[in-house]
């Protein structure tokens, strides 16, 4: 899935934050919407930095 050490890891964020996005809105629309507020946007800085991150340390991979 990833080419290096970095994009695992940001890999790793996206996929938790993706999770904790769906999660978030479960629980804003569930009822709970102070939590659920919370672990959304959370979730959605999450999300933005580890693409921005990703988009970062695209062009390295192709360098030899």
């Amino acid at each position: 899935m990833a080419a290096n050490r970095q994009q695992g890891s940001y890999l790793t964020i996206f996929l938790c934050a993706f999770t904790g996005f769906v999660a978030g809105l479960v629980l804003w629309t569930g009822g709970d919407t102070g939590i659920g507020v919370v672990v959304t946007f959370v979730s959605v800085a999450l999300l933005a930095y580890s693409l921005l991150r990703l988009r970062a340390i695209k062009p390295l991979e192709f360098t030899e």
